[in-house]
Order: structure tokens, then sequence, then C-alpha cells
């Protein structure tokens, strides 16, 4: 997961016999945030997995189920829970942490891509598998 790795600074003496604490397990569990006043759109949903699958997987997680590097899962993130923040931080990027811009994106692709991971995150946080059909190209 993004940012859950655990850190430890260790330092040794030769011969010494002090044991490292035992460290907790990973928490592969998706904390999806959801907002239950939002209307998903499903069709701009279906929309946006192919912008998403396009632009956002190589970072993001195929399907959105990320591996957590080099970005976060974005069923998890605050930023994509409110449309005004998503936007921005698409649009404008966050270059110093690597996230590129994507100003070439309109309203209605962004709107779409927001659909699709708000009804990713929905079914995350119902515990449901999204219902999403499968990719077409034409």
């Amino acid at each position: 997961k993004f940012g859950a790795q655990p850190r430890r600074l260790l330092t040794f003496a030769l011969d010494g016999s002090a044991a490292l604490p035992v460290t907790a397990g990973r928490d592969y569990t998706v904390h999806a945030v959801d907002d239950p006043a939002l209307a998903i759109d499903d069709a701009a949903a279906r929309t946006g997995q192919l912008e998403y699958e396009t632009r956002c997987s190589g970072c993001h997680g195929r399907l959105l189920a990320s591996a957590g590097a080099p970005a976060p899962d974005l069923r998890e993130s605050q930023v994509a829970l409110h449309w005004e923040s998503f936007k921005s931080v698409v649009q404008e990027g966050l270059l110093p942490r690597l996230m590129p811009r994507f100003q070439e994106l309109d309203d209605a692709q962004l709107r779409a891509l927001y659909m699709y991971i708000r009804a990713g995150a929905r079914a995350a946080h119902n515990a449901e598998a999204p219902q999403m059909a499968p990719l077409t190209t034409h």
C-alpha cells in the first residue's frame, strides 16, 4: 500500500544480543472512501474506465487496484473523493510528487474518469466487485 511500508533505522553492535521487535503485518485491505450522497452515472463510469486504463493505471493500478507504488489507490484518496480537488489535481498535477498534468482533458472526460473512480470506490466500500464491463477497443 502506498506510504504504508514500515520504516526502521537499524543500528547494531558486533557481538550484540538484542532482537528486533516484531513488526505488525501488512494491511492489504482497501479502505475505500465514499460519499453516499453522490449519484453515480453508470454510463459515464464505463466511459471513464477506458480513460483510466489509458492514462492512470500505469501508476495507480489496473482496474483501480493499486499495488501501492508509485502512486496511491484512488479508491482510498480524499482528493479523488471531491470533484473540485480531483479536477484540480488531474489538470494541474503534483509535479514535485510526479503526478503529471492532464490539461488536455475536457470536463466530460474528467467527469467520466471521476465517475469510474467513485463507482470503484463505492463497490470496494460496500465490499463488492465493480460491475464494469470488460474493455473493448474499436
